[in-house]
């Protein structure tokens, strides 16, 4: 009892200190670019010409399939297998715990394009499609979402550390991966990417949290020593 307990408190100080930074991103989305946005974008261009991606020819094509490991499709495929192998271990509130975080993680990236209706950069050519508004970054924070959320329901699945600690790493490998990716496509500023990536984990904390207290089911396997 008291390793759950210090493992939600642990939860709770995270969850306010990605709150803080959250609220701080939000309030900063509002002022235009960050000082860091304009450097960042150019420093993957070409000197001189804005349209081209520094590098080998193929780092085109290397960005643009770190970008798409976060478009709906991989995201989908990999869902139904991660909800295929929960419901045949009859871990019926696992699967819909997941279903609840990634589907409330799509609206709220929704909603805060709307609400925030930030430009996508110009600054450099844009090299991927676009139709949207640029804060957050869809890609980065619902990857985020659904990487570090699959890492962490299915954990507990492997007997082994090693084998668990490497899950983790893949997951956030990934989430770094995609949103650097969104930078170097040049779609959105790299403060769009940053706060993505602490919006989702916020909002994984935030349903972690809540579920502990009232939804236990669904963590019944989540431990505090699962790593």
């Amino acid at each position: 009892m008291k390793t759950n307990d210090e493992y939600r408190l642990r939860l709770w100080w995270l969850l306010l200190i990605l709150l803080i930074t959250s609220t701080f991103g939000l309030v900063l989305a509002h002022y235009g670019p960050a000082s860091f946005d304009g450097p960042l974008l150019l420093w993957f261009r070409v000197n001189g010409d804005t349209g081209l991606l520094a590098g080998p020819q193929w780092m085109a094509s290397f960005w643009s399939g770190l970008s798409g490991l976060g478009d709906k499709t991989p995201r989908i495929v990999i869902s139904v297998l991660a909800l295929f192998a929960l419901l045949l271990l009859r871990r019926w509130h696992a699967a819909l715990f997941i279903a609840g975080v990634l589907i409330s993680g799509t609206l709220l990236t929704a909603i805060l394009k709307h609400g925030i209706a930030r430009p996508r950069p110009q600054l450099v050519s844009h090299l991927d499609h676009i139709s949207s508004q640029s804060f957050p970054s869809g890609h980065t924070l619902t990857s985020t979402l659904f990487y570090l959320t699959l890492a962490w329901l299915l954990a507990p699945l492997l007997s082994r550390r090693i084998s668990r600690l490497f899950l983790y790493t893949l997951a956030i490998i990934l989430s770094l991966a995609i949103g650097v990716s969104r930078i170097a496509l040049g779609v959105h500023w790299p403060s769009d990417v940053l706060a993505s990536w602490v919006i989702a984990t916020t909002w994984l904390c935030l349903w972690v949290l809540l579920a502990n207290h009232f939804w236990p089911e669904a963590l019944k396997d989540q431990t505090s020593d699962r790593l």
